[in-house]
């Protein structure tokens, strides 16, 4: 569990412990200290709106002070353990306040990995310097979108941990849209290089994430050499890179693209009863140890945790 919570999480509990630091001191006049205060009388309000908004997804049993901090803190000492949605919802005035410096933080490093993209395209496809400079603005303006995604989850009042790490997921996918774009730029040897070329590095993602994925399960529940090939093709089918026209050698049948709960009920049917219960124990252990990963850390596991991980084995 502690790979998904990863830098949001170490973000989140950094603010919380300026929180305290800032609790145990006297704010002097017009300090950043009574500036924190005035925020924090602003998060009261805003706390009980958000109390009244998400009443089945924050804590029912028991009303939220305007401590709000302190009440994280008092769970942990407890060995209550945490809830992460509480520390975002108590963080988000001080996260607000830092995410120009994030939000510059990864423009500025994506904007390093599109040079080298820019690069590697110019040299393979030829660019004459229109088509540089279009490409350039075109990357430039995906990186402001992708850093301005964190901005917005966390500028939301109902927003939660979640779609904070989901927008993270998909400013991973930070090129999405760059075949569109080429396509428009390129013509003839070019455009037809490109194609094959972006076809193929598809066609690699798609095998690697399946190889993983089927040693993953293999490894579980021992599979047969039939199993392995009938699942490949299951697993490659749920891939988010997967399109049914790809060449994959010895696919047959059915070739439509599967969401994780389709691929799911494939992989179900493919196993044995007894392959079966040796996934369910499997997954069972997943979540004991996710929640004492969790613990150590003095927080909970969230009920829906099986949304931060991309497969449920």
């Amino acid at each position: 569990m502690l790979q998904y919570i990863g830098i949001p999480m170490g973000i989140l509990l950094g603010a919380l412990g300026a929180i305290f630091f800032g609790q145990s001191l006297g704010p002097d006049p017009g300090s950043e200290q009574e500036r924190a205060e005035n925020a924090e009388h602003q998060l009261r309000i805003a706390e009980a709106e958000l109390r009244r908004l998400q009443g089945s997804r924050i804590r029912a049993d028991r009303q939220r002070s305007a401590e709000g901090a302190r009440d994280i803190l008092e769970d942990i000492r407890e060995g209550r353990g945490a809830d992460i949605d509480d520390i975002f919802a108590v963080t988000k005035p001080w996260l607000n306040d830092l995410s120009p410096v994030i939000n510059l933080m990864r423009s500025k490093e994506e904007r390093e990995q599109f040079a080298r993209l820019a690069g590697d395209y110019t040299r393979k496809y030829d660019l004459n310097e229109s088509q540089q400079t279009q490409l350039r603005q075109w990357l430039d303006a995906r990186a402001s979108e992708n850093a301005q995604r964190f901005v917005d989850v966390v500028a939301d009042d109902s927003s939660t941990i979640y779609d904070l790490m989901l927008a993270g997921k998909e400013a991973e996918q930070n090129i999405k849209g760059i075949d569109q774009f080429m396509e428009r730029q390129l013509t003839g040897e070019a455009l037809t290089s490109f194609r094959a070329d972006r076809l193929q590095e598809r066609i690699n993602s798609v095998e690697g994430e399946a190889n993983g994925r089927l040693n993953n399960l293999d490894s579980i529940v021992n599979l047969d050499a039939s199993q392995e090939d009938q699942l490949f093709f299951t697993m490659a089918r749920s891939s988010e890179d997967y399109i049914p026209s790809m060449d994959i050698e010895g696919m047959d049948g059915d070739r439509s693209a599967l969401d994780r709960k389709g691929r799911n009920v494939a992989i179900e049917s493919i196993l044995t009863s007894e392959q079966q219960e040796l996934l369910e124990s499997h997954r069972q252990n997943r979540r004991q140890n996710a929640e004492e990963e969790m613990r150590e850390i003095g927080l909970r596991l969230p009920e829906n945790w099986q949304q931060f991980e991309d497969d449920d084995w």
